[in-house]
């Protein structure tokens, strides 16, 4: 939250629209946890190089500035990484604060970058986004880009069931035409460990969930007073922390809400000592 709040009085003078919506919503409901946990995740495996795949930037920033590792922070959508890239260099045009950041334009399901390449890896509610199975796709480049020992960082809505959710609304460069349009899965253990894991080499360290009782029912009631095209965010801005901070909780495999965030630390397997 501090990162977010820093960019926003930094870069307000010259970045006043990327400024002011870092002010006015420092952190969403689910980053109020899962941020902090990934980036425990990478401080703790100790990494000189550090791939961030479409996450909430804050993360990467946070990194660049409080660590000595190389971050490279990504995302598919160009107007992403530039909207980003003005804003830090805006509030840090010296470099002092985020030189070892590099904001890059990246497909999760083909990494551009060389085999063994990062010491470690994280992806904040991204995964459940990528329509079809193309989630195998970037699991399989993650355990590909991890060196042998690193670990990679992941977090993703989690129910005791798979379901999809659709919405009948323009989305991430989508336009609606009638047909409802994929937005995100809910994964549960099957899912997992037949779409996330199996296969790779690829070793979970940490599994654990955070449960969100009763978000959903505000966020639909929310939603019914609100103006159409209203966003949560905009309507909400800070109150999303204090809600985030007090609806989530860390919660048991074993007795699941509707709707959890599950959390996922994997490291990459040694290669087998030649005979």
């Amino acid at each position: 939250m501090r990162t977010s709040l820093s960019l926003g009085v930094r870069g307000l003078r010259r970045s006043p629209r990327q400024a002011l919506w870092r002010l006015w919503m420092p952190l969403d409901i689910d980053r109020v946890h899962e941020l902090p946990w990934a980036g425990r995740q990478m401080v703790a495996a100790g990494p000189a190089r550090i791939l961030d795949i479409s996450s909430p930037k804050l993360l990467a920033c946070w990194l660049a500035e409080h660590t000595s590792a190389e971050v490279v922070a990504t995302d598919v959508w160009v107007d992403e990484i530039q909207s980003w890239s003005e804003l830090v260099a805006h509030a840090d045009p010296r470099g002092r604060r985020f030189g070892r950041l590099s904001l890059e334009i990246a497909d999760a399901t083909a990494l551009p970058y060389d085999d063994a390449s990062f010491d470690a890896v994280f992806s904040v509610s991204v995964i459940e986004h990528l329509p079809y199975e193309t989630d195998g796709a970037m699991m399989r480049e993650i355990a590909r880009v991890l060196r042998p020992g690193g670990i990679a960082a992941l977090t993703f809505p989690y129910r005791e069931q798979y379901a999809e959710e659709f919405v009948s609304h323009d989305l991430y460069g989508q336009r609606y035409t009638g047909t409802p349009l994929f937005f995100y899965r809910h994964y549960d253990e099957q899912t997992v460990d037949q779409r996330l894991l199996a296969g790779l080499d690829l070793d979970v360290v940490e599994r654990g969930i955070w449960t969100k009782s009763g978000v959903r029912e505000a966020s639909d009631a929310s939603r019914r007073i609100l103006p159409t095209g209203v966003g949560l965010g905009r309507a909400f801005g800070p109150g999303l922390v204090v809600i985030g901070a007090r609806a989530m909780r860390p919660g048991q495999l074993t007795q699941l809400a509707k709707d959890n965030v599950m959390h996922l630390a994997l490291r990459r397997r040694e290669a087998e000592p030649s005979s």
